[in-house]
């Protein structure tokens, strides 16, 4: 009778709080670019504004990588030169990717945000809301850790780069910084004032933009898969003590651990469901930067340009360390689902009614089909594919090296 009665009393008032605390940092990037799944309504002038605020977006982000690859690809003199910013490139064009996947899939991931607050309020006791509370402090550690390495290596990527940058001669013998992102506007010619400084101010924005489009929504992937770990966490924990009052009410007791299990494998089914095309872009677009990141590297220390070096070497890091984490927490999410059938097979359920275990029979093999996060469906993310993205981006780059040379 304690335990219905704590479950009956306790209440979680802080649940919008909480939420809020969970959601923030992802919340707070992707609001400006319009690609909340929350932000706004469903009236028509919301979906007017909304439709609106994406295609300016977009638009921006286009407008600064179309004649950035246009100006690489067929007016660079030198390829071997400009090989390093191909990184670049795809970083921009990923963005894209997510901001478009992020707009389609925006009922589902909205439905998991829902979800998230709504298992907020109705936590069980307090002991479960503070499992929830930590992962969401380990998935703010993990965001804040991705931000700072990003920006802190973006921010002198654009500014301070093209400032200590070799000076361009124009055609009137005078000289002028080169663009962050060397370009090939075809209808019109930026060498003039004052449209190259208001191309040169634009460039930044949009790059903060798209910067913070790729932050984002990593910030959003952390917090919904380290939620739905901690889905599965309360679970398990909810299974350990599920004797803890004897076998009396033991079947309502088990039942609602069920239904807890379910809900936490509609949960990641869910996200897995609305983010995998970004899962497979994060792992192959990676790769593919972190091999050319590594070039740049190699470029600008034989070079002898030390700051570039040292920006190409933290952008990288933050790269890594991306991909190390989804990587872990798709590992972890794959163990904590496994951890429910472990927990539920170490438990006396020899001295329970026969009805009751076959109930435990039964999440015991649901648990044995763990949920996993998977790259479109091709491969599941895991700690063994962070080492599988290592030693391509190697074989990538000793490649590329061996071209140019």
């Amino acid at each position: 009778m304690t335990e219905n009665n704590d479950r009956t009393l306790f209440r979680n008032l802080n649940y919008r709080s909480d939420t809020e605390y969970v959601v923030k940092v992802a919340k707070t990037l992707l609001t400006p670019v319009g690609i909340w799944p929350l932000y706004r309504g469903n009236s028509t002038s919301d979906k007017i504004k909304t439709f609106i605020q994406t295609g300016i977006i977009f638009c921006l982000m286009c407008f600064l990588l179309i004649p950035h690859v246009v100006f690489t690809y067929f007016d660079a003199e030198d390829l071997t030169k400009y090989m390093k910013v191909i990184a670049a490139q795809v970083f921009s064009l990923l963005a894209i990717i997510k901001f478009w996947t992020m707009i389609i899939n925006k009922e589902g991931i909205r439905y998991c945000l829902q979800q998230m607050e709504m298992q907020y309020r109705d936590v069980e006791c307090e002991e479960d809301r503070l499992v929830m509370t930590n992962s969401a402090k380990i998935g703010r550690l993990f965001t804040v850790t991705y931000l700072g390495l990003s920006y802190g290596g973006a921010l002198p990527y654009h500014i301070i780069m093209p400032l200590l940058a070799d000076r361009e001669i124009k055609a009137d013998n005078t000289t002028q910084i080169p663009l962050p992102y060397l370009s090939d506007y075809i209808f019109f010619v930026v060498e003039n004032s004052p449209l190259y400084e208001i191309i040169f101010v634009t460039q930044i924005l949009i790059s903060s933009i798209i910067l913070s489009t790729n932050c984002g929504v990593y910030s959003l992937i952390a917090t919904c898969v380290m939620h739905s770990c901690c889905l599965f966490e309360v679970v398990r924990r909810q299974m350990e003590t599920v004797l803890s009052d004897g076998i009396d009410n033991v079947h309502q007791r088990l039942g609602r651990i069920i239904e807890h299990h379910m809900q936490a494998i509609r949960f990641a089914e869910m996200i897995e469901k609305s983010l995998n095309i970004v899962f497979l872009c994060e792992m192959v677009g990676c790769t593919i930067i972190i091999c050319f990141l590594e070039f740049g590297v190699l470029k600008e220390w034989e070079d002898g340009k030390v700051l570039n070096m040292g920006t190409y070497f933290v952008l990288m890091t933050s790269i890594f360390v991306n991909v190390y984490i989804i990587s872990a927490i798709g590992d972890r999410l794959k163990e904590e689902s496994e951890k429910v059938g472990e927990t539920s097979y170490f438990i006396e359920w020899y001295n329970l009614p026969t009805k009751i275990i076959s109930n435990l029979i039964l999440v015991m093999v649901r648990s044995s089909r763990p949920s996993t996060l998977t790259a479109a469906k091709i491969f599941d993310l895991s700690l063994q594919g962070f080492s599988e993205v290592c030693k391509t981006s190697a074989a990538y780059f000793n490649f590329i090296r061996t071209m140019t040379t």
